[in-house]
C-alpha cells in the first residue's frame, strides 16, 4: 500500500513539473511581449456600476514620432468574471487633458480608499527639463469610462487623520466627550 501511495506521489510530481514550468515560460513570455513604450502599470481603488464591479488600472506609454513623443496616459476600468479568475477590461480612456500637454515623461501612482468605490485618485507626476521643474496632475476615477481632472491639494496641506489614528507629536488629541471616563 505504502509503495503504491509512493508511486502516485512520484507521478504526479513528475507531471507537475514540467506543467509548474511551462506556466512560468507562459508568463514570461506574456512578460517579454509587453512593448517598450509601456513605461509605467499601475493598479488600484475599486468601482462599481449595478452588478458589476472592478478595479482600476493607469498605464504610462512613452510613444509617439519625432513630432508626438511623449508621455499618454491611459485608465482603464477592470473586472473579474464569475468562471475565469483573469480580470476583463471593461472600458480603457486616453486621459485627453495630460496627454494633450506632451509631457516628456510621466510617472503614475493610483490611491483609492478602503470601501469607497467609484473614488480613486490617479497621480501623474512629470519633469520639465526645459523649465527645470516639477509637474504633479490629478485625474479621479469613477464609475467605468468616467474620470475627472482635479486640482492639486493646497502645498502644505496633510489629509485629515483617520478616525481612531493616533495623534501626532506636538498635536494635542481631541479631548474626551465630557461625563466619559475610564
Amino acid at each position: 500500500m505504502l509503495t503504491t501511495i509512493l508511486r502516485a506521489a512520484a507521478l504526479l510530481a513528475f507531471i507537475a513539473a514540467p506543467l509548474a514550468t511551462a506556466a512560468a515560460e507562459d508568463d514570461t513570455q506574456l512578460v517579454e511581449s509587453l512593448s517598450p513604450q509601456v513605461a509605467d502599470v499601475v493598479t488600484g481603488g475599486s468601482w462599481s456600476e449595478g452588478k458589476q464591479g472592478g478595479f482600476y488600472r493607469a498605464i504610462s506609454l512613452m510613444s509617439g514620432d519625432e513630432k508626438s513623443f511623449g508621455a499618454h496616459v491611459y485608465l482603464q476600468w477592470l473586472a473579474f468574471e464569475e468562471k475565469n479568475p483573469v480580470p476583463k477590461v471593461i472600458k480603457t480612456v486616453a486621459v485627453k487633458e495630460i496627454n494633450d500637454q506632451k509631457l516628456q515623461n510621466a510617472s503614475i501612482e493610483i490611491e483609492g480608499e478602503e470601501g469607497k468605490d467609484n473614488q480613486v485618485t490617479i497621480t501623474v507626476s512629470s519633469y520639465d527639463f526645459d523649465a527645470d521643474k516639477d509637474i504633479s496632475l490629478f485625474v479621479k476615477g469613477g464609475a467605468p469610462g468616467i474620470y475627472t481632472m482635479a486640482k492639486a491639494p493646497p502645498k502644505g496641506a496633510e489629509p485629515p487623520p483617520k478616525e481612531g489614528a493616533p495623534a501626532k507629536e506636538g498635536t494635542p488629541a481631541k479631548p474626551e466627550a465630557p461625563g466619559k471616563e475610564d
